[in-house]
């Protein structure tokens, strides 16, 4: 007989952690963004901002990539409830 060793609730509560890890994400993000606006207003506080901006994009880069995850993993999650159904 054969038998499936995954949880659609464990791949569920992963997605759940995707969701907080984009929150990080997003936090650290804004944190290095708030660093870079410091109301400098020369050349050399122009390009530090510029560069913490793109270090910024640079911690949001995954987020698209995480959040194309979260549907395939429920996606998944659902085919082991379907499977988990059926009797043999």
């Amino acid at each position: 007989m054969a038998q499936v060793n995954a949880n659609a609730e464990t791949i569920r509560e992963f997605i759940i952690c995707l969701n907080g890890i984009i929150s990080e994400i997003r936090g650290a993000s804004a944190k290095v963004r708030a660093v870079g606006s410091g109301g400098w207003n020369d050349a050399q506080g122009q390009q530090f901002h510029t560069t913490m901006q793109k270090i910024a994009q640079l911690i949001e880069s995954p987020i698209d990539i995480l959040k194309a995850q979260q549907p395939k993993l429920e996606k998944l999650a659902q085919s082991l409830d379907a499977y988990n159904k059926v009797k043999f």
